[in-house]
């Protein structure tokens, strides 16, 4: 595996920094002051999430089987505390500034759901509405880990499960009464968690073909991705059956290529910054990002600005100082994992 340093995985922030780009734009497009020939941005973000999603799955499987080689074992309860300490305090600091300036537009229903990670069943308003997503990589967070710590020898094939079961799951929803809102729901969108997963169990076994995997002609991959995304846009139902496999496995092609092959472009200093800024900046650019919104704060380009500046305020008020205590935390935790926490 091609790193840029012992400690970084090459290429993958720059892969963040790309999914945060499409997120912002889908985002920014119909927001007041974007620029309208734009718009066809706002079918983009999701695509921004599925890509978080596939490398969600990739590291923190990467990131077990590197445990597992070293020490015979998962430690279940060393995985859940740098979770916690990596996710929860940006993330509950966001939840409890928007529910102190905006609780009078907030059901109890909805807080609940954000607090106990389950908005990706309730479909909340607007400023709690993304963290449907981050209730899905939780859900992973505490399933996978399980799977890989009772059933190590399966994972392959609880991996390749899920992403079989998947598609027959989202038909089964698309023809219910809850056709308008599956497409959040774990059970429909795990398969890309799943396709991230099966990466990095099988990228050892995929040496053998790497002469073709970090092959420029490789780059073609890129505009494939992109419509079959849009697929969704043209034939919603077969997109259900057999695109989103495809989108997912496309993705995972994209990641071992860049890996494999570290561009430049994906592993400059602005970029990689970028993208360790990305968690903050998704949390924080919501309410700011509303394309309903006629406030002087929704509109571009003063909506860009505060988005980011909140997001820079998160990442360096709260998101890093708790990853430093975190180290701190585990300076009696064997080297051999300690060196290899930047690339979670």
């Amino acid at each position: 595996m091609t790193f840029v340093n012992k400690s970084r995985i090459s290429s993958l922030d720059g892969l963040r920094a790309i999914s945060i780009c499409f997120v912002l734009l889908g985002h920014l497009a119909g927001t007041r002051g974007f620029p309208s020939a734009l718009g066809f941005f706002t079918r983009y973000a999701e695509f921004g999430v599925r890509i978080f999603f596939v490398i969600s799955g990739f590291l923190i499987t990467h990131l077990l089987l590197q445990e597992h080689e070293n020490t015979g074992a998962i430690r279940l309860r060393s995985f859940y505390v740098r979770r916690a300490y990596r996710i929860l305090p940006a993330a509950y600091a966001y939840m409890a500034a928007v529910i102190v300036l905006v609780s009078s537009t907030l059901s109890g229903r909805e807080i609940a759901a954000a607090v106990c990670y389950l908005s990706n069943y309730i479909h909340p308003t607007w400023v709690l509405g993304h963290l449907w997503s981050l209730s899905v990589e939780e859900q992973f967070y505490l399933l996978w880990p399980f799977a890989m710590a009772f059933a190590f020898r399966k994972r392959a094939m609880i991996a390749l499960a899920v992403i079989c079961a998947c598609p027959f799951i989202r038909v089964a929803f698309y023809f219910s009464p809850l056709r308008s809102s599956f497409d959040t729901y774990f059970p429909t969108v795990a398969d890309a968690l799943a396709t991230g997963c099966l990466l990095a169990i099988y990228r050892p076994r995929l040496e053998r073909f790497a002469w073709l995997l970090q092959s420029r002609w490789m780059l073609t991959l890129v505009p494939t991705t992109l419509a079959l995304h849009y697929w969704k846009f043209v034939h919603n139902k077969s997109y259900q059956v057999a695109g989103l496999t495809l989108l997912h496995f496309s993705i995972a092609v994209m990641i071992d290529h860049v890996i494999r092959r570290p561009y430049r472009l994906l592993n400059n200093r602005p970029v990689i910054w970028l993208g360790v800024l990305s968690y903050s900046l998704y949390l924080c650019q919501q309410p700011f990002l509303n394309r309903n919104s006629q406030a002087l704060i929704a509109s571009f380009p003063l909506n860009l600005v505060l988005a980011i500046s909140a997001a820079l305020v998160c990442h360096y008020a709260i998101e890093k100082p708790f990853l430093g205590l975190r180290v701190h935390q585990e300076k009696d935790q064997p080297v051999v994992l300690r060196s290899r926490l930047c690339v979670e």
